[in-house]
């Protein structure tokens, strides 16, 4: 049986002050929203590397204001060296200096734990949104869309992952561009900064639309969301 789905990419910070729609695949409008990162990681204020996002083995790390992602054992350009990573915190070297850092938010100027993992996602001057994750362990950009009933992404980031599509329910998609096939498949897991969500429902679209994936509801059901001043933070809810 082929289920019809509709495709866009519209951010409805609105979602967050009223209940969300039933079961039904909510419309997305097709707007693509890039998305800016605003969260930070460190385990002291002074240490002058920030760890953006954090994965088995791997990690999302910034300094001298450029951001580069390392396996371990790897040295950034900046001579950042990746000694060990995992979802508690990662260990650098820079300068001659060890850090180990752990997942932390950027709050009045200062580095503070956080209690829960906590992402916040400032929109840039176009009112946009872009924000760094991983799919089954590979990295990937999401553009967060609250309209989306869930995760979107293109055949073209489905082959480049190796989802494997034969067990998929087969299906239509109505984007801005028209009715096209996908197919319905379950990704074992989506994470953005430390927050994971598991068992994630995503549509893999037919052809190279969307061109970046679109981080929907499928995903951000399954966490916290506070929005304060146009800011958008996802919490993580276990």
């Amino acid at each position: 049986m082929q289920s019809i789905w509709r495709v866009s990419a519209r951010l409805d910070l609105d979602f967050l002050k009223k209940p969300p729609m039933g079961p039904g695949l909510r419309t997305l409008r097709h707007l693509l929203l890039p998305v800016c990162l605003a969260f930070s990681v460190s385990a002291m204020a002074t240490a002058p590397v920030e760890v953006l996002a954090l994965f088995k083995g791997r990690a999302v790390l910034r300094a001298s204001g450029a951001e580069h992602l390392l396996k371990e054992g790897e040295t950034s350009p900046d001579g950042v060296t990746l000694i060990a990573a995992d979802a508690e915190g990662a260990r650098v070297r820079y300068l001659g200096e060890v850090y180990q850092l752990t997942l932390s938010r950027h709050v009045s100027g200062s580095f503070q734990q956080a209690d829960r993992q906590r992402v916040s996602i400032s929109p840039d001057a176009m009112g946009q949104y872009r924000i760094r994750g991983a799919i089954n362990g590979t990295y990937v950009n999401f553009l967060v869309d609250t309209g989306a009933s869930v995760v979107a992404l293109s055949r073209a980031h489905a082959t480049t992952l190796g989802l494997n599509l034969d067990g998929g329910t087969r299906g239509v998609v109505q984007t801005a561009q028209g009715t096209v096939g996908s197919h319905i498949v379950t990704l074992d897991q989506v994470a953005v900064g430390g927050i994971t969500a598991r068992n994630v429902q995503a549509a893999v679209i037919d052809g190279n639309y969307p061109v970046e994936i679109l981080l929907g509801m499928s995903f951000l059901r399954q966490v916290g969301m506070e929005e304060d001043g146009g800011v958008l933070t996802l919490v993580q809810k276990h």
